[in-house]
């Protein structure tokens, strides 16, 4: 996958990095984008939709669900609250990639493994007050992934994405739901934070994964 990934990222990054080096460009989105591979192997039901949720998440963090403190911790409790058993093969993190990295944690592991949820929502809020993420940035992703879907055998999902992505940077790239059919096979329950924070709690293990 690796050596894939490259072939896409390298050409499209460069084209896409305007009067800045290439190679800065591909420094940029290098971690996001083998994390995008990662999950595109990982959930095949995946759409459109939820290709573009997983690249706005690693590129703009959890920002924009979190209206206020007080809220976030609701949501989460009543959501820890409703939660089941972990499914079969679901990892306790998911790599988003990004700069810093974030990922994706899990609340079914996370409540089976009887971790805090204080310290993840502490972990929560505070990734989404860094300040990160450009349109630029969420473009040059959104056209490497276009480029990556169709070299990995996935070229069906190209054209959804393409105009997907054209269609809501006329809005600045606002955050979208799941699709129906990603929520019915994944069941999809996490919080987005930094990589740093979940690994320093061992929500992640070793791997981060």
């Amino acid at each position: 996958m690796r050596s894939l990934l490259f072939a896409v990222v390298i050409p499209v990054a460069a084209t896409a990095s305007g009067s800045e080096p290439g190679q800065l460009q591909v420094e940029n989105v290098g971690t996001t984008m083998v994390a995008f591979g990662a999950h595109l192997d990982s959930h095949p039901f995946a759409g459109a939709d939820d290709l573009y949720k997983f690249l706005h998440q690693a590129v703009y963090g959890p920002g924009h669900a979190i209206p206020n403190r007080e809220a976030a911790a609701q949501w989460l409790q009543r959501e820890i609250e409703g939660i089941g058993t972990p499914l079969d093969d679901e990892v306790s993190c998911e790599a988003l990639g990004g700069e810093p990295s974030l990922v994706r944690v899990n609340l079914r592991p996370f409540v089976a493994n009887n971790d805090n949820p204080d310290l993840l929502l502490d972990a929560f809020v505070s990734s989404a007050n860094f300040e990160r993420g450009s349109s630029r940035r969420m473009k040059t992703v959104l056209n490497l992934a276009t480029s990556y879907v169709q070299c990995a055998g996935r070229g069906e999902l190209a054209p959804d994405l393409k105009a997907l992505a054209a269609d809501l940077a006329e809005n600045g790239y606002p955050a979208i739901h799941h699709s129906k059919t990603y929520v019915e096979a994944y069941k999809p329950a996490y919080r987005v934070v930094g990589e740093a924070l979940a690994t320093e709690h061992g929500w992640c293990g070793e791997s981060g994964r």
